[in-house]
């Protein structure tokens, strides 16, 4: 994974980290949609991503796996695994 890569994979950690707090933090009836931090690779991104704290959870299972909005910054490689109206799951190998 070239330098650029590396940098890109590093943002979606930041906003993945931010997400995981906020899920923590969240009092929310099961199943009330939250918005979560937008998990592409542009550090710039200010999109909000609506979700349930139990939605996040299984996402998040697997930790190469981050929610974005649609058309958002991917890093190459990633595959779409599930599309829906309000976001994209994606996957990345191990880096």
């Amino acid at each position: 994974m070239d330098s650029r890569d590396e940098r890109l994979a590093e943002n979606q950690r930041t906003f993945r980290h931010a997400n995981e707090r906020l899920g923590e933090l969240a009092d929310v009836q099961d199943g009330q949609r939250i918005p979560f931090l937008c998990e592409c690779a542009d550090i710039a991104c200010l999109g909000r991503v609506e979700a349930s704290v139990g939605e996040f959870d299984v996402i998040h299972e697997d930790p190469y796996r981050y929610f974005v909005l649609s058309g958002h910054l991917r890093i190459d490689g990633e595959k779409i695994l599930e599309q829906n109206d309000r976001y994209d799951v994606v996957s990345k190998e191990a880096l």
